[in-house]
């Protein structure tokens, strides 16, 4: 299935999980992500049992420092 990720397109398997998903990326040990599903926020605690549909898209934001 194909989702998009920060308006790109990933292949991932048809019966993959928000977590598997990250993990494919290799952010689940990132710190300081969030991450949306069709704009919904999805909390770390969900993501490995959160079903992916394809054709959706995922918005990953990483927390930076500043001042």
């Amino acid at each position: 299935m194909t989702v998009s990720v920060n308006n790109q397109s990933v292949t991932t398997s048809p019966t993959a999980s928000l977590g598997s998903l990250l993990t494919q990326l290799e952010l689940t040990q990132k710190k300081g992500i969030a991450v949306a599903v069709n704009n919904a926020i999805v909390p770390r605690t969900l993501w490995n049992q959160y079903p992916l549909s394809g054709n959706e898209t995922i918005t990953i934001l990483q927390a930076t420092q500043g001042g």
